[in-house]
């Protein structure tokens, strides 16, 4: 099946500047001060570091999993490498 190509980031069909909605950077920095404010005291310091700690494990258990799906997919290639072209 066919895949849809992406649309280009921040297109929203209207090309027009002064009719357009907001630049895609206006919007990704208006919604990264909203989700990350400036540090502004110690507490909020170790909530980031906090939340950077869990984020960073679970981008690892992540990565560690596809390595094993890779894996599986590189040892299922060649295992249908091996397999003469007409058999089913």
């Amino acid at each position: 099946r066919p895949r849809r190509q992406p649309e280009p980031e921040g297109s929203q069909g209207d090309t027009d500047p002064a009719t357009a909605p907001e630049s895609g950077d206006e919007h990704d920095r208006e919604q990264w001060h909203r989700l990350s404010p400036p540090i502004g005291s110690p507490a909020t310091r170790q909530r980031y570091k906090a939340d950077f700690g869990a984020e960073l494990r679970r981008y690892k258990e992540l990565c560690a999993h596809m390595d094993g799906v890779n894996d599986r997919l590189a040892q299922l290639a060649q295992q249908l490498d091996q397999e003469p072209e007409d058999s089913a």
